[in-house]
């Protein structure tokens, strides 16, 4: 395993943890971490039918769904305020705990 691979996923988790208030500069901070993260997680060597393979997956799939759905920036960037906020919250709870269960797993 990758050290390095490692201590940046767990500072992603911890900046995202740290994300209180929302604001758009955040939004996009937040979207590239995650971006990030999958990429980061992809990298990540494990043996088939692992506790950490199927980490992997869980996350990677969590990730991208949020990137891909929740989060995506055409339509996410476009709604309104309060929208964002709520849509914010549910994402960065739902990414936490995605990322929390792969290093609990490394």
């Amino acid at each position: 395993m990758d050290r390095n691979i490692e201590d940046r996923i767990i500072e992603i988790l911890s900046t995202i943890s740290g994300f209180y208030t929302y604001d758009d500069k955040m939004g996009h901070e937040y979207i590239k971490l995650i971006g990030e993260a999958v990429e980061l997680i992809r990298r990540i060597e494990s043996e088939p039918t692992s506790l950490l393979e199927n980490a992997k997956n869980d996350a990677t799939n969590e990730l991208s769904n949020e990137l891909a759905n929740r989060m995506n920036e055409k339509s996410f960037f476009s709604s309104p305020p309060d929208r964002k906020k709520s849509e914010f919250k549910i994402s960065k709870a739902l990414v936490v705990v995605a990322l929390d269960h792969l290093v609990a797993n490394l």
